[in-house]
């Protein structure tokens, strides 16, 4: 099994001078895949722009022949489609100019099916140049893959899937060794505790910087976004949603667990008033600040009382003596008259009115253009 020093050393004379043949290397050593598969890949497998690799065929003997020096590509039962490493997306990125278009062999860097015996001189010639001791072919960097990926923690199941071998007793036998029982792992059972509430992913050697996070990424949440660039003291502002369709996302919801660190402020731009508050709870037990976002253009007496974590849109008027409960959202060219009294996350309207000393009660919602008055009246 080659050592990490060699792979270095392997490394090093791979990302020299690069050409094809180095670069069909540089897969199996990043990649695990298999000298046949590399000889059968094209430009037009890897996709840079989605980071995905596809492996569909390979050379290999048909079934049934005797010749050895007869090969033909052979098409794989199920494609595997692999997602590249960031480093390997760069090191491709980095070699393009060396493929004229897609049709182009990877390890040829022409439309030549490449004989197995290029990979192996270029290998050779490396050895010879730093010196490493023991011959190393094709498997060895891929079985390096192998052992760089149970040593980093992934998983059996994961590694048969993308290395393309099915029986995992092949793997479990043949790197036994490079295996370590991680019983201390069972602690992990304890986000399903009903009481569990998780701890803020802080580094403390990252400086923290003034970067907002927003929960929900629907037709309010670019609303939330512009209040955000109005007041100019944010470096970087980021959504999250669970729909994997929308484009402003940088990931899911449940990522909120392990941004803290990157992005210490965060609110909730949901409309619906219940999601709104239990997001925000959230947002503070993992240690978010969940600041309140007045819109510079908006005006706010400063005899109001505002709660926690309030929007304010622009051209709304929040009137003396007014009262705002945590998590409301005061829409565009609302208004607010004087001893109002807005609720815990209420949602008022675009231009809806809550007239002098009128209350509007925790989690409603007031359409557009609706005029609350006082129950006396």
């Amino acid at each position: 099994m080659l050592t990490e020093r060699e792979c270095k050393l392997i490394e090093k004379g791979l990302t020299e001078a690069v050409e094809p043949r180095k670069v069909a290397a540089y897969l199996c050593l990043h990649m695990g895949l298999m000298l046949s598969e590399t000889a059968a890949l094209r430009r037009q497998d890897i996709d840079l722009e989605n980071k995905l690799l596809i492996v569909h065929s390979y050379v290999g003997k048909p079934e049934g022949s005797t010749d050895t020096a007869e090969l033909a590509f052979l098409q794989l039962e199920q494609p595997r489609i692999l997602p590249m490493p960031a480093h390997v997306v760069r090191y491709l990125r980095s070699s393009e100019e060396l493929y004229r278009d897609g049709e182009c062999f990877i390890m040829s860097g022409g439309k030549t099916v490449p004989a197995f015996h290029l990979m192996q001189n270029v290998l050779t010639s490396i050895r010879t140049r730093y010196r490493i001791e023991e011959s190393f072919s094709a498997s060895d960097l891929r079985n390096a893959f192998i052992r760089r990926c149970i040593e980093s923690g992934m998983d059996l199941y994961s590694i048969c899937e993308y290395v393309g071998i099915r029986q995992p007793n092949v793997i479990a036998n043949r790197f036994r060794e490079y295996f370590t029982p991680r019983l201390d792992d069972v602690g992990r059972i304890e986000k399903y505790a009903g009481d569990y509430i998780p701890a803020p992913a802080f580094d403390p050697k990252e400086p923290k910087r003034m970067n907002l996070l927003i929960l929900g990424a629907g037709s309010q949440g670019p609303v939330v976004r512009e209040i955000a660039e109005e007041i100019g003291i944010f470096e970087d502002i980021a959504f999250l949603d669970d729909d994997p369709a929308n484009k402003l996302a940088i990931g899911p919801l449940k990522d909120m667990e392990k941004l803290v660190n990157t992005y210490p402020m965060a609110t909730a731009s949901f409309g619906d008033s219940y999601l709104r508050k239990t997001s925000m709870d959230a947002l503070e037990r993992l240690g978010y600040i969940v600041p309140s976002l007045i819109h510079p253009d908006a005006t706010v007496s400063p005899d109001a009382k505002l709660g926690r974590s309030v929007m304010v849109e622009a051209r709304c008027i929040v009137s003396a003596g007014a009262n705002i409960g945590r998590g409301a959202i005061l829409s565009g060219a609302s208004v607010i008259e004087a001893n109002g009294s807005i609720g815990r996350f209420v949602h008022i309207g675009s231009s809806a009115i809550v007239s002098k000393g009128s209350a509007v009660s925790d989690y409603e919602r007031i359409p557009s253009g609706t005029v609350i008055r006082p129950e006396a009246e």
